[in-house]
């Protein structure tokens, strides 16, 4: 059995966490310029301190969600409530899934609707470090966090996206050949994909003798600009691949090829602290950016109840290597940490290629919520989608499983519909065993909206419960939930807070007396 010791798994922590301050730090002032760049270090006063990056920030509620409920509780609604508690920030596919929760929309299907513009960007993958950190050397393991992750504010490339970079990075703690890596990543998402189709493109371009920047033009010229997780994910292999093992000329590179520069230059850094440890990231990179963390886009005051958030890289790995610790304990999948010698058997890593983890979570409906009947699961698919104009048709599959009688009749009715709606059938029921799904289809024949949204009531039942449960299933009208996109969001909301933040520091310093 595969096995990492503690020692040595923490330092690859702290490389993780440093290498992905580092990077969001190099990264910042470019943010969003879709200009190649010429940096060969930070380019900001920093005095110390790092620039916030909420790349960072969502992995420290997400690891609050962890220590709280632990890893194997992480549901893609419990990861949506701790979104809508805590992510505040009003811009991009962030505010599209605050949106969509607001309304009832809840994760996987938060992703997938009134987000058209987003759904393939870069705000996923950003955060994929934890799952990684928490599943080392399991990327099977890792790539489903990554989903349900993902899905609360992206869908399809979006989600593969972060299902590559976990991958990556969760291989990373007992595979140091980049190569090897990305094979391993690519076996995580489907082949035919845009994503697979900019990474392969990187590589061959590279086998080829291309330089970095002509392949960085090849990637922006030949992928839409709504593939934005496809394009960026390529100038983070230009910065692995043409980087060629050094830390300084990785993550430049990385950014050198602009737009989310800090995304893809975190992600870099990260991988190359996870593969080479804290040890193996230069001092040079270190000392300006001190042990903080600085954040921009969450609500720290929830989390004092407990252990508040981490404030230091310090606090943050410890943290990090406890949940893992407990992870591992409950999970046979996952690499073991212990007191005794590393030790990787070989061949290892082939063993971690392979694709039938990934095709059970791809083969997963575009369009679904998931609800927990205290005795089963219950899956709501939209056919095609939950958005409908009145007068039209909407198709469900209403699946149930994983149910705990051994053979057993769930019932399902219809009650108070608008008045103007109608359903076929009203009700339905079917045999369900323990170790199987089944599906029953229904239609909804849509009325009038007194709203944006209507929610209609699907009672569950079963022939030995004398009380029902009753799951709200949204719905919404076409055309009339977005996100509206104005002079305000031009600027991006991390270039404003800075801003803000920097005027208000010149304010205090100039009213401070001098002593």
């Amino acid at each position: 059995m595969a096995q990492i010791q503690y020692s040595e798994y923490l330092d690859k922590v702290r490389g993780c966490w440093a290498g992905k301050n580092i990077g969001g730090t190099l990264g910042a002032p470019m943010e969003g310029n879709m200009a190649m760049n010429d940096v060969t270090f930070y380019t900001q006063e920093l005095n110390g301190v790092p620039a916030p990056n909420d790349d960072l920030d969502l992995q420290l509620i997400w690891l609050a969600a962890v220590e709280i409920h632990g890893l194997d509780a992480i549901t893609p609604r419990l990861l949506g409530e701790y979104w809508d508690h805590s992510v505040i920030a009003p811009c991009s596919e962030y505010a599209v899934c605050k949106m969509n929760i607001n309304n009832g929309v809840m994760p996987p299907l938060s992703g997938a609707i009134n987000n058209e513009r987003y759904k393939y960007g870069n705000g996923a993958w950003i955060r994929s470090e934890i799952w990684a950190c928490l599943c080392p050397g399991a990327p099977d393991e890792a790539i489903k966090y990554a989903y349900i992750d993902s899905c609360a504010d992206h869908c399809e490339e979006g989600i593969w996206a972060e299902m590559f970079t976990a991958a990556l990075q969760s291989a990373a703690f007992v595979e140091n050949d980049i190569r090897k890596l990305i094979e391993i990543a690519l076996s995580k998402i489907p082949a035919d994909s845009k994503l697979a189709a900019a990474v392969k493109l990187v590589i061959d371009s590279y086998d080829g003798g291309k330089p970095w920047n002509e392949t960085r033009e090849l990637l922006v010229h030949d992928f839409e600009p709504i593939y934005r997780a496809a394009v960026n994910i390529g100038f983070m292999i230009i910065g692995l691949l043409y980087g060629e093992g050094d830390f300084d000329k990785s993550i430049c590179r990385a950014v050198n090829c602009g737009d989310d520069t800090d995304c893809t230059a975190a992600t870099v850094g990260a991988l190359f602290g996870i593969i080479k440890g804290r040890k193996g990231i230069p001092q040079r990179w270190l000392d300006p950016i001190g042990e903080t963390i600085s954040t921009i886009c969450i609500n720290h005051f929830g989390y004092g109840f407990l252990y508040g958030l981490p404030k230091t890289l310090e606090a943050l790995s410890q943290r990090t290597a406890r949940a893992a610790i407990a992870a591992a304990a409950a999970n046979p999948f996952i690499v073991r940490i212990t007191d005794t010698p590393t030790n990787i058997p070989n061949n290892f890593s082939d063993s971690l290629i392979g694709t039938e983890v990934a095709q059970r979570l791809l083969s997963r409906p575009l369009y679904y919520m998931d609800y927990a009947l205290p005795y089963a699961a219950l899956r709501v698919e939209y056919v095609n989608g939950p958005e409908v104009l009145p007068n039209s048709e909407l198709k469900l599959n209403i699946q149930v499983g994983d149910c705990v009688h051994v053979n057993t009749i769930v019932r399902f009715r219809w009650r108070n519909l608008p008045e103007t709606w109608g359903a076929m059938p009203m009700a339905a029921e079917f045999a369900v065993r323990a170790d199987c799904f089944n599906t029953v289809q229904m239609s909804i024949n849509v009325g009038e909206f007194d709203d944006t949204m209507a929610y209609l009531e699907l009672e569950v039942s079963l022939p030995t419960r004398r009380v029902p449960e009753v799951i709200f299933i949204p719905i919404q009208h076409k055309g009339t939930v977005n996100l509206n996109r104005g002079s305000e969001t031009e600027r991006s909301y991390r270039c404003r807070t800075r801003i803000v933040a920097g005027q208000v520091n010149e304010i205090i310093e100039n009213a401070t007396p001098q002593l």
